[in-house]
């Protein structure tokens, strides 16, 4: 993967999803005034007529494994937040093998703590429970409690990787790669839609009891009430799970399950354009797979017709992986562009719903500390997530030598701010241009 088009996508803008379980903001208190610089760093056709989508999409029963649509099942792609599914299969397998109990409380590391968002806010030195991390894994994707899990099962996130690779070839997800538990951008880090369905029938067969999860639709932490990122629960008839997923370079995706008059059926979609064309393309399969007959099977695991790939059919890194969501114009297009390249060093307070409470947010900061902000020019920066678009507020015009000072500035007065180096704030995928 060229180092371009991975960092048209950092971590910091590209969350999994971005309806965050922190109230109007993303909170920072968890971080540093400096974010780490090491989070920069495509069988024969179905039976129906396929749809030529422009991006991956998979329908099968889950009963005969079946094919009923496809489109570039073995296409590499990035999973995106897809990959917390494979480590709440590996949390759900030490759960069954007393590994781990549901009210077992897990540590929370500054590691973890320190992931972007969509992140449930947990501080290091705190603990959280299984329950309450498999919960908010699956209603609100947070990452934070993707690593929290991963270090408690493999030691580290990349230990847990490894297994998380492991475990997937095992299960036949031959072109699947995982390097972190979140699905946060890596280059290396790839699926493809047959896998991800793999994935998805493995859920429901191994864990038929632990697969009601991704039911959740709203949970409580701490008070605060957690709703699903997963548009289709409650929306379309029999949708019982499992997870959607987004980044810039990803674009959204997702893998759901819906059981109808006792008929299951298993639809991924990869690298749809938007939030609204993903739920689309998945209600037209889901629409589709139902209106067609279904049939019946005795086929043994191994030998279910999805699960099969035709030889030499998965072609490793086809052209470019993914698109870059983030990337689309705006309305203001023109007059944000004028502002690139940005030279100083930035203070971002934090990323809001709409540009009013961006501006409040700069306000604030300017009635706590006057002049103690040494200047700092406001910046309004819109952003595209998971369920529309956002606000980022930012303070510029700092230098590497008193941005940290500022910052520590506001934290004393109960400000979050993180530091932007020049570089982060001129990447591709950092705001709309």
């Amino acid at each position: 993967m060229p180092v371009k088009a991975l960092l048209s996508c950092p971590s910091v803008c590209d969350s999994a999803h971005f309806r965050s379980a922190v109230p109007v903001s993303v909170s920072f208190s968890t971080l540093r005034f400096v974010l780490p610089f090491s989070l920069l760093l495509a069988f024969l056709l179905g039976a129906m007529p396929v749809a030529r989508a422009g991006n991956p999409v998979l329908l099968v029963d889950a009963a005969s494994g079946e094919i009923l649509r496809q489109e570039g099942p073995d296409q590499q792609w990035y999973p995106a937040s897809l990959a917390k599914l494979m480590t709440l299969y590996l949390t759900f397998e030490a759960l069954d093998e007393g590994r781990l109990a549901l009210d077992s409380a897990l540590p929370v590391s500054r590691q973890a703590a320190a992931q972007p968002a969509v992140r449930l806010g947990l501080s290091a030195g705190t603990t959280i429970t299984v329950m309450q991390a498999m919960e908010a894994l699956a209603t609100v994707s947070s990452n934070d409690v993707a690593v929290v899990l991963a270090e408690a099962l493999g030691g580290s996130e990349s230990g847990f990787a490894e297994q998380m690779t492991a475990r997937a070839q095992l299960l036949g997800m031959t072109d699947t790669r995982y390097r972190n538990a979140s699905g946060l951008p890596d280059a290396q880090q790839i699926t493809t839609a047959r896998d991800q369905a793999i994935l998805a029938w493995r859920l429901m067969q191994d864990f038929p009891l632990h697969y009601a999860l991704f039911a959740t639709r709203s949970t409580q932490y701490k008070g605060r009430t957690l709703h699903t990122h997963n548009g289709m629960l409650g929306r379309y008839p029999g949708v019982d799970g499992l997870k959607t997923g987004f980044t810039c370079a990803a674009g959204y995706n997702i893998a759901v399950s819906a059981l109808r008059d006792n008929r299951r059926l298993i639809a991924v979609v990869l690298g749809a354009n938007s939030r609204a064309a993903r739920d689309k393309q998945v209600r037209q399969l889901l629409d589709e797979g139902f209106a067609a007959s279904g049939t019946e099977s005795g086929t043994l695991v191994e030998g279910l017709p999805f699960m099969q790939r035709a030889e030499l059919q998965s072609v490793a890194l086809q052209g470019a992986i993914g698109r870059s969501g983030c990337e689309r114009g705006s309305s203001s297009g023109q007059q944000v562009a004028s502002i690139w390249p940005i030279e100083s060093w930035g203070l971002l307070l934090g990323i809001y719903p709409d540009k009013a409470q961006a501006r409040r947010a700069v306000a604030a900061a300017r009635t706590q500390l006057g002049k103690g902000l040494e200047g700092g020019r406001p910046l309004y920066l819109e952003r595209d997530m998971e369920n529309g678009t956002s606000w980022k507020a930012l303070l510029i015009g700092y230098k590497r030598d008193n941005v940290g000072a500022v910052c520590l500035r506001m934290r004393a007065k109960n400000l979050d701010c993180v530091a932007q180096p020049p570089f982060m704030l001129n990447l591709p995928g950092y705001a709309k241009r």
